[in-house]
């Protein structure tokens, strides 16, 4: 019994290491096994890091461009807002000359017939309030015929500098592209994660040459300036027919015509009434006054006031046999050259075109970007899109992608009948890419129930608002490359669009 005891510890104490020799032959496999778990993983994150740079990338980008829009709607609203204040600046030159014309003579009419007894004295204080207004008017005439050259040699400056030297390159010239990638590569290079003070490699835009090209033409494409003599929307020879009608729709009542006074006493000197003795006489005023825009080029405001008198047989209308007498005039014509423009019938009239307040320096209704519109006047595309293509890797880039080859220690190649532990992980052109792509379109906030943050921004009447450059609700989503896209980078990097995911 000892000796088999004895026998049996023997034989135990000569199979004692075996288990290390399976366990050290195993570890191998499990290292291997390891290291392609690791290698997955680190091909997804990587593959994530990717797609979610791209998107990122992509959004700035395009947000670059519906910024550039929304700025383009801003200034084209100021555009509009300063070309209806020339309007009403030319009016208001108009009126005040016919006003201090006015006053002065119904100011030496009254005096003249505060001689007669007894109502004399109404007609004398009817002269000294005449006269005062006409103290107030000559101010007033020589303010503005100081302000108001100068109010449009300032605009006049102020569009040359800004939207000529600013706005216009921005659209016209190929930079768009250009500052959205920009943009794009910025984000791009903040597109890292970071851990104990050590971060990734940034990824890095691909493809640039073509797709800045496909950026650039579909911003071109989307756009286009509306100028003089330049081909315009609807049925119009000039481009500018839409701005030109968005001022004339802007302007107040001041601006569009002035028929008289809203005051009663006033409206018997200075607008419309009359006074009449059936079979007798008839005796009133007539006020005329309106601002035209002629030709896009020029603004013509006018204003008069007649004296009107109809003696013998009548029936309380004017009809023929009426005596006209000029009481006030005054003309104000702004455009290029100082011209008094287009001469209107009648008595003041013709006195009014004789003293014409000429104001050079204004070159009419200025150019105005927008988007581009078929024969009808509406946008042909209501959204552009804006594409880049991302990627990590590549040629001159090894190391970037931080798996289990870049480490290096599955680079091990071996011949023999065991096979070789090399297991690169084969990435088209050795990188991972992605193709993101971003719409810019115009959406005006619609009224609902559920939104009630944006009130002031509904539309009145609840009509869809077609795209313009005159709001600015441009907007910024992502969406799904087009096959254009994806065949333009397929063509040009070989990149297969088939094997790049995009998330939405």
């Amino acid at each position: 019994m000892m000796k088999s005891m004895h026998q049996l510890r023997r034989s135990a104490d000569a199979q004692r290491g075996q288990v290390l020799v399976w366990f050290l032959a195993f570890s191998v496999v499990l290292a291997l096994v390891f290291a392609g778990v690791y290698s997955v993983g680190q091909a997804t994150s990587e593959k994530q890091k990717v797609v979610n740079a791209a998107d990122a990338a992509a959004y700035s980008g395009a947000l670059t461009q519906a910024r550039a829009l929304n700025i383009a709607a801003y200034t084209n609203r100021a555009v509009i807002a300063n070309e209806v204040l020339i309007a009403q600046a030319v009016s208001l030159d108009s009126w005040t000359h016919y006003f201090e014309r006015a006053t002065r003579s119904y100011e030496q009419e009254f005096k003249a017939l505060s001689a007669i007894p007894y109502v004399g004295v109404v007609f004398r204080a009817l002269s000294v309030i005449m006269q005062a207004m006409n103290k107030l008017a000559q101010v007033q005439e020589k303010a503005l015929d100081v302000a108001v050259p100068g109010l449009i040699y300032a605009w006049e400056g102020l569009y040359a500098g800004w939207y000529t030297g600013v706005v216009s390159p921005a659209f016209a010239a190929p930079v768009m592209a250009s500052a959205s990638n920009s943009a794009a590569k910025t984000v791009l290079a903040q597109s890292v994660a970071t851990q104990d003070g050590r971060s990734d490699a940034a990824p890095h835009m691909i493809n640039v040459a073509p797709l800045w090209a496909r950026n650039e033409m579909a911003w071109q494409g989307f756009t286009k300036l509306y100028r003089k003599n330049g081909s315009g929307a609807g049925n119009s020879g000039d481009g500018r027919k839409i701005a030109a009608e968005m001022i004339l729709e802007s302007r107040d009542r001041f601006s569009k015509e002035r028929p008289g006074s809203d005051v009663a006493i006033l409206d018997s000197f200075f607008g419309n009434s009359s006074m009449c003795i059936p079979f007798t006489l008839k005796v009133g005023s007539e006020k005329k006054g309106d601002t035209r825009l002629v030709n896009y080029d020029r603004w013509e405001a006018q204003d008069t006031v007649e004296l009107k008198v109809k003696m013998g047989p009548t029936f309380c209308s004017w009809g023929k046999g009426v005596v006209a007498v000029p009481q006030g005039w005054g003309r104000a014509v702004a455009n290029q050259t100082q011209t008094r423009g287009t001469r209107q019938s009648g008595k003041a009239a013709a006195l009014a075109y004789q003293d014409t307040h000429q104001m050079a320096g204004y070159s009419g209704i200025k150019s105005i970007w927008d988007v581009d519109r078929d024969a009808s006047g509406r946008p042909r595309n209501e959204e552009l899109t804006y594409a880049v293509a991302v990627a990590k890797g590549g040629e001159g880039r090894a190391g970037e992608i931080r798996d289990s080859h870049a480490l290096g220690f599955m680079d091990r190649e071996m011949t023999g009948p065991l096979g070789s532990p090399d297991l690169k992980p084969g990435y088209e052109n050795d990188q991972i890419a992605a193709i993101a792509e971003a719409r810019i379109f115009f959406e005006r906030p619609v009224r609902n129930s559920l939104d009630i943050t944006a009130a002031s921004l509904f539309r009145a009447d609840g009509n869809k608002e077609y795209a313009s450059l005159y709001n600015p609700y441009w907007q910024v989503r992502l969406s799904s490359p087009t096959a254009t896209t994806k065949a333009l980078v397929y063509s040009t990097t070989g990149i297969n669009p088939a094997l790049v995911v995009f998330s939405q």
